[in-house]
């Protein structure tokens, strides 16, 4: 990834100079046009209502490929871990379920904390997980909540799952259900709709979130936040303002949209100064509620007596 200067061209805009951060700050194109609310667009088919393509087998094999090296990847996993440190009480033959596990990258960081289950959709990303983990690893094919593995679970995680789910309080509420007494939800979502980008419409986003709507969704499943905070917190100003500008731009057709993966690869020393600098957030998030970030971690515990 180099920092030499260069052109990038947001989907239906002209090429804008990236001020010298041309990879990194290509993460942060915005789809001009796209209103700027938390709901992302959705795809109307026939009779059946609003509903949402399963990610693409690419997108997997992408994640696949960089999520043991990508500086989002690990720095995003680095600072689960210090929440997790800070919010799980020590306990011994803990059961998580981790929901939307992907290709498997966070499963064992959870296996330092208990005893971990995966569930995820695609048929595509389970073939990746399997071969990273193993034949024997305790993986379930399935969607939530219809087809969530019988609980109890002292801890469920779903990192940057809810957003791609149109009924999102319903598969809160299965969570619940699934949920021992005293267990923990903690999960990770993208913030606000104003930062809206290719990387939400590759990977099929249905929104992205404000504490206030993660809170009203979790409340209407019978959940609360016992505690939240934004996080990517420093790399919230370059992402919002140039995000912002593309809003200025005209529209000139439609480009090739790509996943924010793809397009934020490079060298090995850009890598390690961006996985540095987001990493370092993991002395200050588990302790501080951040008031801004690109990114939305909560850890949640069902209401009393629902």
């Amino acid at each position: 990834m180099s920092l030499a200067p260069g052109r990038w061209r947001a989907p239906g805009t002209a090429p804008v100079a990236a001020l010298g951060w041309s990879p990194c700050l290509s993460t942060f194109r915005l789809r001009k046009g796209h209103r700027s609310g938390s709901e992302g667009p959705l795809s109307k088919v026939g009779r059946v209502g609003y509903v949402r393509a399963p990610m693409e087998a690419h997108l997997f094999e992408e994640m696949a490929r960089t999520e043991d090296h990508h500086w989002w990847f690990r720095g995003r996993r680095n600072i689960i871990e210090a929440v997790l440190r800070q919010h799980l009480p020590p306990a011994s033959g803990r059961r998580i379920l981790d929901v939307g596990c992907g290709t498997g990258g966070n499963l064992t960081l959870l296996q330092r904390f208990g005893q971990v289950v995966g569930l995820e959709g695609s048929a595509d990303a389970l073939a990746l997980c399997r071969r990273r983990l193993g034949p024997d690893f305790p993986l379930h094919q399935g969607h939530i909540p219809e087809d969530l593995p019988p609980g109890p679970f002292d801890v469920v995680t779903a990192f940057d799952v809810l957003e791609h789910i149109p009924d999102a309080e319903g598969a809160l509420r299965g969570i619940r259900s699934v949920l021992a007494p005293g267990g923990l939800l903690v999960l990770t979502v993208p913030a606000f709709g104003f930062l809206w980008s290719e990387h939400d419409e590759v990977h099929h986003h249905q929104r992205r979130y404000t504490v206030d709507m993660l809170t009203a969704q979790l409340s209407a499943a019978g959940l609360r936040p016992l505690w939240s905070s934004y996080f990517n917190s420093l790399l919230f100003p370059p992402i919002a303002a140039v995000r912002l500008l593309q809003r200025l731009l005209p529209k000139q057709g439609k480009n090739e949209l790509r996943s924010d993966v793809e397009v934020t690869r490079g060298s090995s020393l850009t890598n390690q100064v961006l996985e540095a600098l987001f990493s370092s957030e993991r002395h200050v998030v588990p302790r501080v509620s951040l008031p801004f970030g690109v990114s939305l971690i909560a850890v949640v515990a069902p209401e009393a007596g629902s």
